[in-house]
């Protein structure tokens, strides 16, 4: 194995552990106990109050490192892209880069927009304002703040999703086509259907659900380093 592939799988292996943890404060986001009164339109709610505000600093913190690992494994799998012979001037190599080129800082700001929002929130709720002035105050800011950000994602996860799973049932890559759902959306959706089962049998676990995108992009880092150590092998 030469420097270059040392240096791919290196930027896999920290995008998995980077996206993977990523995951982790995406819970501690979505975590909040039962009994509170939804607020912000079912955003969040009440107990907000209950919640550590570690919760939010750290999930913070891990979307910070989140954005330094998209940064280290994009240019990787751009590398294993072109090491398969797919050819850069195509439609699906150009709709996976273009998809990667903006996560890094896709990650950064919309965990920030989220946390950051979310203590300010928690804060006011704990001086004493009610639900209904919550609502009124906040509604408006919230979705100013969240929305671009929420499209934001979108823009990178759809095209990432798209050009991986093309690849991959194409057999353009050498990844297993078992391994096609993992991606942002792929298990994103994944983690949407099982969360609105657990909702169903009031399960208090549906928050942990809310990984999916964190965890297709640290997934998918596994895929690409399982074909580039099956690729370096043969």
């Amino acid at each position: 194995m030469n420097k270059t592939d040392n240096s791919i799988r290196r930027s896999l292996i920290f995008g998995f552990v980077s996206l993977f943890l990523c995951g982790i404060g995406d819970w501690l986001i979505g975590y909040e106990p039962a009994g509170g009164e939804p607020i912000l339109f079912g955003i969040s709610s009440t107990s907000i109050t209950d919640v550590p505000t570690w919760f939010f600093a750290l999930s913070l913190l891990f979307g910070i490192l989140s954005g330094f690992g998209c940064y280290y494994f994009s240019p990787a799998m751009i590398r294993i892209l072109e090491s398969r012979g797919i050819p850069s001037d195509s439609k699906m190599f150009k709709t996976f880069r273009f998809g990667l080129s903006s996560a890094p800082m896709m990650f950064v700001s919309f965990h920030a927009a989220c946390c950051i929002s979310l203590m300010i929130v928690q804060a006011s709720l704990r001086a004493g304002m009610d639900a209904s002035s919550a609502e009124e105050v906040f509604l408006f800011p919230l979705l100013a703040s969240l929305v671009p950000f929420l499209i934001w994602c979108f823009i990178c996860d759809i095209p990432v999703t798209v050009a991986y799973m093309y690849l991959v049932l194409k057999g353009k890559l050498g990844i297993n086509k078992a391994a096609f759902v993992l991606c942002p959306l792929g298990l994103s959706i994944v983690g949407k259907i099982v969360g609105a089962i657990l909702v169903a049998i009031g399960s208090k676990y549906a928050f942990m659900t809310a990984c999916g995108e964190s965890w297709g992009y640290a997934f998918m880092c596994l895929a690409f380093l399982a074909e580039q150590k099956r690729s370096v092998r043969s």
